[in-house]
């Protein structure tokens, strides 16, 4: 697809232009002149992007920012059937991409493939790259949806609280958690030549970086990355997950005696807490998928608590 070059304050004016005639012809609320005040708070930030300095080391002018938190205020504050989630996008060229919609968490499978319905639907868009084409249709497109995306699954989100909060759903593990335990564990049983090697597999099947270590001492174990960092010296320097079995992470599967431990350390590996140990009476590639499915239950829970430095 062909692209347009710009610098990256004006491709965020570019894209702002655009979702203020979006925000003009697609918002909806009671108050127009709401909708107004939110199209113009947005049309001054794309008139602001590419004129104004930016000062004190910040990738758009302060008035630019100042702009975009009126338009994100006034999104969180009205329902305009439009998702502040938007703004992101448009202001991806200057401050970097955005991460991945995360899992709502549902119990029940029919929520649960809702939110993957729209995972899906949302990575189309992105990975289709029309947010960077030059055609100018292009780009208000991938904007019109990734909003109204956004916007579906805030709205899912209330229905999943909901139901998640239901009597009969208390305890529950996340459905989309449920259906990885079984890839994790059929990668796990493939996977070697060490335990640490199919713990390292059974991770990878929920989407989490794992790196099998070895350290001068001759203790072993698995590095996890809070925040899921993909490169492991950036998974050294920030909090993170150690698990091993006994002092080991690299023994021959046979060898396995131990239940895999999970402990988080700070940033300067200092230790926090133990997370869990895996169920007794496993084999070990059930374990290993246990061990995947706890850690990234605590991840989707607690990674926030825990940011890098």
């Amino acid at each position: 697809m062909t692209t347009i070059e710009t610098t990256a304050t004006e491709a965020v004016a570019r894209r702002l232009t655009l979702l203020a005639g979006i925000v003009e012809d697609r918002a909806h609320h009671p108050d127009p002149w709401c909708i107004g005040r939110l199209a113009a708070s947005i049309r001054f930030a794309a008139l602001t992007a590419p004129t104004y300095p930016i000062e004190d080391g910040r990738q758009l002018p302060a008035e630019t920012l100042d702009s975009l938190q009126e338009a994100r205020d006034l999104m969180e504050a009205h329902d305009f059937h439009l998702s502040p989630a938007v703004l992101d996008y448009v202001v991806a060229p200057a401050l970097g991409d955005v991460g991945p919609m995360r899992p709502l968490g549902a119990v029940s499978e029919k929520l649960a493939r809702d939110d993957f319905e729209l995972q899906k639907r949302r990575n189309t868009v992105v990975h289709g790259r029309q947010l960077d084409s030059a055609d100018d249709e292009a780009v208000a497109w991938a904007l019109r949806a990734l909003t109204a995306i956004h916007y579906s699954h805030e709205q899912l989100a209330k229905a999943v609280a909901v139901d998640n909060a239901r009597p009969c759903n208390q305890g529950k593990t996340p459905f989309h958690l449920t259906m990885q335990q079984r890839y994790a564990r059929k990668a796990a049983a493939t996977a070697g030549p060490t335990d640490g090697d199919k713990l390292v597999a059974a991770l990878k099947e929920f989407g989490i970086p794992a790196f099998l270590v070895r350290d001068d001492g001759g203790i072993s174990y698995v590095l996890v990355a809070v925040d899921r960092s993909t490169d492991e010296g950036e998974a050294h320097t920030g909090p993170k997950v150690y698990l091993y079995s006994g002092e080991n992470a690299d023994v021959d599967p046979a060898e396995h005696a131990e239940p895999w431990v999970a402990a988080l350390y700070d940033a300067d590996s200092d230790y926090v807490d133990e997370l869990f140990v895996t169920p007794a009476g496993l084999d070990l590639a059930a374990e290993c998928a246990e061990a995947a499915l706890l850690l990234a239950a605590w991840l989707d829970a607690n990674a926030d608590r825990y940011p890098r430095a």
